[in-house]
């Protein structure tokens, strides 16, 4: 059996996926070093891959403290 997985996702899917809540992930749509949003009319999607490679580089960078 082959299974596919969607290239894109909801907010709240992507949220789920990362285990972090959907105000979260919102609030992560709206930072310019994020590049796997997408828009469709109104709605935000997020590219699996783009999101995936955004995560990766995330875990490289140092700890910034709060300003």
């Amino acid at each position: 059996m082959v299974t596919t997985e969607k290239p894109t996702m909801s907010v709240t899917e992507a949220a789920h996926l990362l285990g972090i809540s959907a105000p979260t992930m919102y609030a992560i749509t709206d930072r310019e070093d994020f590049t796997a949003l997408i828009r469709v009319g109104r709605r935000k999607l997020v590219l699996r891959a783009k999101l995936l490679e955004w995560l990766e580089t995330q875990a490289h960078q140092p700890n910034k403290p709060n300003e």
